[in-house]
């Protein structure tokens, strides 16, 4: 399986074909006097996928399967898109779909198609569905796929992310918001006192969302086989991260550059010593990716 979105299943022998992922970030420009404009960052915009899929009678009935798609679609409701590896990706939602026509029957049923699906990140409240596991789409009831024993999608129970996949989860968060909150303080570094302090709640909203991730992955590695040490490292990575947001409050116009100072020092502290262990998490995702955790 490559991957699965809420029910549908998709494989590279059922048809896909390629997966483009895109994420962006949200920055206001700022004019100012006698020099270039300031950028601030504002946010992360919404992570993107497009799918690209073959049809074709001998993936299952093209006309079926598209329908399936489209049918997810109108329902405008969230799915969970999973990885084959394990990795949940988070809620998506249908965004477009769009077919291109490769060959027809000459009263125009599709003989083959190359569908493009773009999913959307979705941010709002989010519980996963569990299926029934192990049933036959309804859809493909009489196709090739079908009938040969390997439908290209199928409905089966979401599994639930092992103690490792929770841990590589914490750990990839903490990281990305890290990065995102070492970007925010470098681009505020350059500015003088007044505009520094100004920025005071946005640093310390950045990090404050890094807090639950952190301890979330010095939970669950606490009762990993042998993940004592990424335990520690959850702790070690929070303690500079609660430094950081402790140098920040209180701030006034006085000390806020030194104060600043000492709390850039101490997220880029936090970042290092994350960074430090992504051989470690390394090993952790190939064990997922081998179906040994």
């Amino acid at each position: 399986m490559f991957a699965i979105l809420g029910d549908i299943e998709f494989t590279v022998a059922g048809g896909i074909s390629g997966m483009e992922h895109n994420a962006s970030a949200d920055w206001a420009e700022h004019a100012r006097i006698q020099g270039k404009p300031l950028l601030e960052w504002m946010g992360d915009g919404l992570d993107e996928c497009n799918l690209t899929i073959e049809l074709h009678p001998m993936l299952g009935d093209p006309e079926e399967r598209l329908r399936a798609l489209r049918q997810a679609k109108s329902q405008h409701q969230p799915l969970a898109f999973v990885m084959g590896s394990g990795e949940y990706l988070g809620a998506y939602v249908i965004r477009h779909i769009s077919n291109t026509l490769r060959r027809a029957t000459a009263t125009g049923q599709t003989k083959a198609a190359t569908v493009q699906l773009n999913l959307a990140e979705y941010t709002g409240t989010f519980t996963r569905k569990v299926a029934h596991p192990g049933l036959l789409d309804a859809t493909l009831s009489g196709t090739s796929a079908a009938n040969s024993g390997s439908p290209g999608w199928i409905t089966r129970v979401t599994p639930s992310p092992s103690t490792t996949q929770k841990v590589i989860a914490h750990a990839k968060t903490a990281a990305n918001m890290l990065k995102a909150g070492q970007s925010l303080y470098h681009t505020v570094k350059d500015g003088n006192a007044a505009m520094i302090l100004g920025q005071v709640p946005q640093l310390l909203g950045i990090t404050a969302r890094v807090i639950e991730p952190l301890q979330g992955l010095a939970t669950v590695a606490g009762v990993l086989d042998h993940g004592s040490d990424l335990s520690r490292l959850g702790e070690q990575v929070l303690g500079s991260v609660m430094g950081a947001r402790a140098s920040l409050n209180p701030v006034d116009l006085d000390n806020i550059l030194d104060r600043f100072s000492a709390s850039q020092e101490a997220l880029d502290q936090a970042l290092s010593t994350m960074d430090a262990a992504n051989t470690r998490l390394a090993g952790l995702a190939a064990q997922v990716l081998t179906r040994r955790a």
